[in-house]
């Protein structure tokens, strides 16, 4: 897009009054492929582009957005704008601080990376898929076997009217794989899927690990073929950080969304766990859990130069031992006395409204050692592995999520895997027995390039970077069992 059409934009409705006036240029592209076995079941690709002006005016915000391929005139847009924020005034008005905004200059923003995935041709991306669903194949015990590539690129331009001029682009790369395997005499099947998740990166990541990921995860389903159901009881639960990023994405960050606290979620009032009343004094975890934003985590998807409105990417503590001590925050909702935020404002889509946005969240390291060595502390427990679909109630204070792959502990020692692992408990009971952490080299960083959940504030993706955790006493129940 032409920076001179943003600037007219943004000068257009300065002219019919606006205070205030930042127009937002967006470009999203995305790309996907996926082999079944080794024949090619999906190839997709999407690019779209627009522009929203967002303006302040007679004490409110206003916004209107067009398709950037037929944008019209820049006061038309203006016009629109302004006659939003004008209807929003007659709701409600406020104050306006932009002190925090860039200001006066020109400056770019891009996410490292190696190689443009995008500029990889089809053939070389099918033939990487290929090469992984045939040496599942391979196996006689391994009869079916997918593969896929997510790649995401998000472009955008912001110009305001304080003379800043903000260009930001990130990549994403995702590539993933399941195999299935299938035990003819026992009749049971069971799937691993591959550990790499996205991240803000180019093509390098594919070949990174994706062979020695592959291998690890065929193994581990046919071990899991002939292992005996575990027994219904409360352990001592070793997490591997493939399932705990999930865990702490899937359980307790929802609680952190503003607009739930305020019970503006057009949810049910009285269901939310942290509200407004017990904020300030509330415990939400260990005295171990301490959670820190940070939007310039390496290779995370929610890394920036900037946020969406021009204020400098933010970090600061979330969570201080157990407690919650700031909320992602936009100047749109309502203020909480007393109690500091972290401006974090980003959109979904250039038709979308900017919003208040979760930024990276990175959960303190302990002194714990690896995951071996935080095992050495657990009597009698489990070592639980692997992403997995994490089911909520309404009110997402329960949880119930059945590992990938989950190993017996005995006297400190990793022992046989054991199938049909089902952890239901309450999210609270969960983060408050955290009570070991691994060190930092047990990390890893991973996020979900296309969230789709309800709350504005997982609209953009974003990544949790966890180590490896020890939670005692939890309720495990066999498959079958829990309800």
């Amino acid at each position: 897009m032409k920076t001179d059409w943003l600037q007219d934009a943004v000068q257009s409705a300065l002219d019919a009054g606006a205070t205030y006036a930042e127009a937002l240029f967006r470009r999203d592209r995305s790309e996907m492929l996926q082999l079944r076995k080794t024949d090619i079941s999906a190839l997709e690709s999407s690019d779209e582009a627009g522009i929203a002006l967002r303006v302040f005016s007679g004490g409110a915000w206003g916004s209107a957005a067009v398709s950037s391929w037929e944008p019209g005139r820049p006061d038309a847009l203006a016009s629109a704008a302004i006659a939003s924020a004008s209807q929003l005034a007659k709701l409600r008005t406020q104050d306006i601080d932009l002190s925090s905004r860039e200001q006066a200059g020109r400056q770019a923003w891009e996410s490292p990376m190696e190689t443009d995935p995008f500029a990889v041709s089809i053939e070389e991306k099918i033939d990487v898929l290929r090469g992984l669903t045939e040496k599942a194949l391979s196996i006689s015990q391994i009869p079916f076997a997918v593969a896929n590539l997510f790649f995401r690129r998000m472009e955008s331009e912001l110009v305001t009217s304080r003379d800043a001029v903000l260009r930001q682009r990130s990549t994403f790369t995702y590539p993933n794989f399941a195999v299935t395997a299938f035990h003819q005499r026992l009749r049971r099947m069971d799937t691993r899927s591959s550990s790499l998740e996205a991240q803000a990166a180019g093509w390098e990541i594919v070949n990174a690990s994706l062979e020695s990921d592959l291998e690890t995860s065929m193994q581990e389903a046919l071990k899991l073929q002939t292992a005996d159901p575990v027994a219904r009881d409360s352990y001592d639960l070793v997490v591997h950080p493939t399932l705990l990023w999930d865990l702490l994405f899937d359980t307790l960050l929802p609680h952190l969304d503003p607009r739930t606290v305020l019970a503006l979620d057009g949810n049910r009032p009285g269901d939310q766990w942290i509200d407004i009343n017990n904020l300030a004094n509330i415990t939400v975890g260990s005295e171990l859990l301490t959670l820190r934003a940070d939007s310039s985590l390496p290779r995370g998807l929610a890394s920036c130069g900037w946020d969406d409105t021009g204020r400098p990417s933010p970090s600061g503590t979330i969570v201080d031992a157990g407690r919650v001590v700031r909320l992602p925050f936009d100047e749109t909702l309502p203020r909480l006395a007393g109690f500091e935020t972290l401006g974090f404002t980003r959109t979904g889509m250039w038709n979308i409204p900017v919003a208040a946005a979760m930024p990276n969240i990175v959960m303190n390291a302990g002194t714990g050692g690896t995951v071996t060595e935080l095992a050495a502390n657990v009597d009698n427990g489990l070592l639980v592995k692997g992403r997995s679909r994490v089911m909520m109630n309404p009110a997402k204070t329960l949880f119930r999520v059945r590992p990938q792959m989950a190993w017996m502990i005995r006297g400190g020692e990793v022992a046989e895997p054991v199938r049909g692992v089902e952890i239901e408990t309450s999210v609270e009971q969960f983060w408050k027995a955290l009570d070991m952490l691994s060190s930092d080299n047990e990390r890893i960083t991973a996020g979900d390039l296309f969230p789709g959940r309800s709350s504005a504030l997982w609209e953009v993706p974003f990544s949790v970077s966890v180590p490896a955790a020890v939670f005692r006493r939890i309720p495990v129940y066999t498959a079958q069992e829990a309800g």
